[in-house]
């Protein structure tokens, strides 16, 4: 059994408390938050004790992993300390808001040789995994095109959240950055991308978007296009498509019921995923999966630091090329 020390304790702590929970080899131990109050409350309903600091989970000798998944702004401090611990470290995504900052992270727990797995979720749903298997088994023969798209849910985050998140790129747009890579299973040389505030005034005056479509160019020439959108109003919608010479594979739009009917000349569909926990909330429990994996067998495959990097910067490149108006080459941030 491995005791995992939990740091952040809002919504997507409490996603994967749940998880750890249903997985026979992990256990909550403890979880931490700034807040006495938020951090008692979470040991009472998940079980664990309230750590009352960092160093009762970082340095603490019955706890073997740490999971950070408190703000994004403080990922990168954290992991650095949680690898000079030497304790296994699951994080979520992305490393920081700074690419300079996630640049830091990224060495200081290479020097430290520390086990890092991060949080890009998206690589277990069951669907995206099976295209990358077609994708990778060569049965499409030369690749050429992968389109991703997400868009969803029905309702726009709080405000407060978009004002901390780091944007539509870096927030909502790495996991696809990731998968993108993942599926093509080459790097990003050049990225082009087009963002606009079309539908919420909110999100405008952050300076931000709520719809996107980015072109990314991969080394080996196949062509990417990632088209996202904060909201959408039939629910939650993420399909991926992969197309070859040779044929191609879909992870296709799933509605929440898979019935259709017909009533006269009428034809009519089960309705939508509402939210993202409808459509790949398995996803975030094999993902868990993976964790325990990357706990009881050093080479589990899993997305590591170096992809949260890589992902990191193709956000980055999209935020300048969106800012610009021009095409930015990856290598043009990678000793920026």
């Amino acid at each position: 059994m491995y005791r995992v020390g939990l740091i952040g304790v809002g919504h997507i702590g409490a996603v994967h408390a749940r998880n750890i929970a249903r997985h026979p080899a992990l256990t909550l131990a403890a979880s931490y938050s700034r807040s006495p109050a938020r951090r008692e409350a979470f040991a009472a309903e998940h079980g664990g004790r309230a750590s009352h600091c960092l160093d009762d989970i970082l340095q603490a000798s019955d706890i073997d992993a740490v999971m950070i998944a408190s703000s994004t702004d403080s990922h990168s401090e954290l992991l650095q300390r949680a690898a000079r611990s030497g304790k296994p470290v699951f994080c979520e995504k992305p490393i920081d808001l700074s690419l300079a900052e996630a640049r830091r992270a990224v060495a200081a727990v290479q020097d430290c040789g520390a086990r890092v797995m991060m949080g890009f979720n998206r690589r277990y749903e069951e669907s995206h995994a099976a295209v990358r298997t077609r994708v990778a088994s060569g049965a499409l023969g030369r690749l050429q095109i992968v389109q991703l798209t997400s868009r969803g849910p029905s309702r726009l985050a709080g405000v407060e959240y978009l004002r901390t998140s780091g944007g539509f790129f870096r927030d909502k747009g790495v996991h696809f950055f990731d998968l993108a890579r993942f599926i093509t299973g080459d790097e990003v040389e050049e990225v082009s991308a087009m963002g606009a505030a079309l539908v919420h005034p909110e999100v405008r005056e952050l300076g931000d978007f709520d719809t996107a479509i980015i072109s990314l160019r991969m080394r080996g020439g196949v062509l990417c296009q990632i088209d996202n959108s904060r909201t959408a109003s039939y629910g939650y919608d993420e399909r991926i498509e992969a197309f070859g010479a040779d044929g191609w594979v879909e992870s296709c739009r799933q509605p929440a019921v898979a019935v259709r009917h017909a009533v006269g000349t009428e034809l009519a569909a089960g309705p939508f995923p509402q939210n993202i926990y409808e459509r790949i909330g398995g996803s975030y429990y094999r993902c868990i999966e993976g964790f325990a994996d990357f706990l009881a067998r050093p080479d589990t495959p899993a997305p590591t630091i170096e992809d949260g990097y890589a992902a990191q910067c193709i956000a980055e490149a999209a935020v300048l090329s969106a800012r610009e108006g021009r095409s930015v080459r990856i290598d043009e941030l990678e000793t920026g």
